[in-house]
């Protein structure tokens, strides 16, 4: 999987995160959401790097917070191509090893939990074709 896929899902498991869900299941995502944090902080990083070299600023310092480029300027242009090009690359990460028919079991074990279809669409890449043997969510 590549990194525009983490970087485009974080809000999905941002969300996912706060749905209740089986213990065993939550533990797995809960292990799984560290690996994904440090990918999707890699995005960010480099997202924040180029931003500072198109400015002409030094990373972390006070002006990099304040840098910001109007869509459609020269800047926010090549900020956009380089950073695009940076997401092409694959992602380090693994499938979770969870099915995403056991995850929709486990969130429809719970009442009230709501996911979009954009949702579990930014998601799907991330879990496995089939669970891992050892996890049953239900029956």
């Amino acid at each position: 999987m590549l990194l525009v896929q983490v970087f485009n899902s974080r809000e999905a498991f941002s969300r996912l995160s706060v749905l209740k869900k089986p213990p065993k299941l939550a533990y797995r995502l809960m292990k799984y959401a560290h690996k994904f944090d440090a990918e999707a902080a890699v995005c960010e990083n480099q997202r924040a790097k180029i931003v500072c070299e198109i400015a002409g600023v030094e990373a972390g310092s006070a002006e990099a917070a304040a840098v910001m480029f109007l869509p459609g300027s020269k800047e926010y242009d090549t900020w956009l191509a380089r950073f695009n090009e940076f997401l092409q690359t694959e992602s380090v990460i693994e499938p979770v090893g969870v099915s995403m028919d056991a995850l929709i079991d486990g969130l429809d074990a719970e009442q009230g939990n709501v996911l979009s279809e954009a949702d579990l669409a930014a998601m799907e890449p991330f879990f496995a074709e089939k669970a891992a043997p050892d996890l049953k969510l239900v029956g």
